[in-house]
């Protein structure tokens, strides 16, 4: 009994000397004239770690979800963060665009500004979609992120779809508390593909038609796939893994969504070398991998097949291998003679993942690629001024062996 004094001091002693190693993030919100906007959220959305791979899925940290409101001045801040991260911000406020600050660090003492652009109302509701986002329980999901991918319209030959950045398109929506947002396109639309991604939620992608009623998008937890990273039978710890859908997928005519157009999720291996992947995304199929530029100096991994079929499944994919990989080497040369300048960099893709590895050029035109598992691969040099011939954007190669002699000869790009 007469220890419990002693422990609860210790506890919190150990509690404030924790806290002191936290850090605070400060900042301010504007509008787009520069003018104070008091009333505004600021929500740490995201975050990662500033040294090695992250082991969580970037909106799992305990930090994410943490949430201030702006002063009069428009001044915030956020307390108690873990000073090995760096922070994503979303700024939201009634009237205005939402808009994110990405990778803050607030141990360094960098501060986060914000200017949040006037958005005005929309009568037409021919022009908007809106939505309401919940769980698979029904709960509404506050804060979800919801970007459009696309906008569908009625143009004099038919329907009409435009992906990508878009002129007169919304950029981003944030949910309300009770869930809902609504995005405008500056002229009259059939319908938007959207991006939704809530907070330790699968992202999902849905179709929603214009017009004065409300879409209601169901999120949810979906799967997880597990494993271990190995090389010799022993856990690599440090590395990173990759996952990404077989069939990459693309978008069609008319917000067609086709195949699985995901984007690749990364994941850190732990001290034993495994690793758990949340929130996948389900029904898909899937490769996953250890990334080449974290493995390169160990060997290569075989894209493994797996696939997740329903909510809240467990795959668990088991060890994947490290095996030795193969080396390519060459040369790149400039047709008019000229020395490469310094910095000039050169990427190797694999054709079945979305792996790839960077390296700089030698002043002497030469590199080395190393780790590669036998595979089909793109080759992108990155040269100023310069360019393959015939206005080849890569060159595809097969490695299966150790390679030492590829020879790149890239031409002068024509000035306008």
């Amino acid at each position: 009994m007469r220890k419990w004094p002693v422990i609860a001091g210790l506890a919190v002693a150990a509690s404030i000397l924790f806290a002191a190693d936290r850090a605070t993030l400060h900042g301010r919100v504007t509008d787009s004239n520069g003018k104070p906007l008091e009333g505004a959220t600021v929500m740490i959305y995201r975050a990662g770690v500033k040294k090695g791979y992250s082991t969580f899925c970037p909106t799992c940290y305990v930090d994410c979800g943490k949430r201030t409101v702006t002063d009069r001045a428009g001044d915030f801040s956020v307390k108690d963060l873990d000073p090995d991260l760096w922070f994503d911000l979303l700024a939201v406020r009634d009237g205005y665009t939402p808009t994110f600050v990405t990778k803050v660090d607030p141990s360094q003492g960098q501060a986060a500004t914000a200017a949040l652009a006037p958005r005005a109302a929309v009568d037409d509701p021919d022009r908007v979609v809106r939505g309401r986002v919940v769980d698979s329980h029904g709960r509404p999901q506050r804060a979800a992120v919801v970007v459009p991918q696309g906008v569908a319209t009625m143009g004099r030959r038919g329907p009409t779809s435009i992906y990508g950045m878009t002129e007169g398109l919304e950029p981003v929506a944030v949910t309300s508390a009770q869930g809902e947002f609504e995005l405008a396109y500056f002229k009259k639309a059939t319908g938007m593909l959207l991006r939704v991604e809530a907070r330790g939620m699968a992202t999902r992608l849905a179709v929603v038609a214009t017009g004065a009623g409300r879409r209601v998008i169901t999120v949810s937890n979906c799967a997880v796939i597990r494993g271990r990273l190995v090389n010799h039978g022993k856990g690599v710890a440090g590395a990173e893994v990759g996952l990404i859908p077989r069939s990459r997928g693309s978008f069609g005519r008319n917000l067609t969504i086709i195949g699985d157009p995901y984007d690749e999720i990364r994941i850190g291996t732990q001290e034993d070398g495994s690793f758990v992947i949340t929130n996948v995304p389900a029904p898909v199929d899937w490769y996953i991998y250890g990334k080449m530029e974290s493995i390169a100096a160990l060997g290569a991994t075989d894209p493994v097949q797996c696939a997740t079929t329903r909510d809240n499944e467990e795959v668990d994919v088991g060890d994947i291998e490290i095996r030795p990989g193969h080396r390519l080497r060459g040369k790149v040369t400039l047709s008019d003679g000229t020395a490469l300048a310094e910095g000039m960099r050169i990427t190797i893709s694999a054709e079945r993942s979305c792996d790839s590895q960077t390296v700089v050029i030698g002043r002497d035109g030469g590199f080395e690629f190393a780790g590669l598992a036998s595979a089909k691969y793109e080759i992108l040099p990155s040269v100023r001024g310069y360019a393959l011939p015939g206005n080849k954007g890569t060159i595809e190669t097969t490695v299966d062996r150790n390679m030492n002699d590829a020879a790149i000869a890239l031409k002068p790009v024509a000035r306008r």
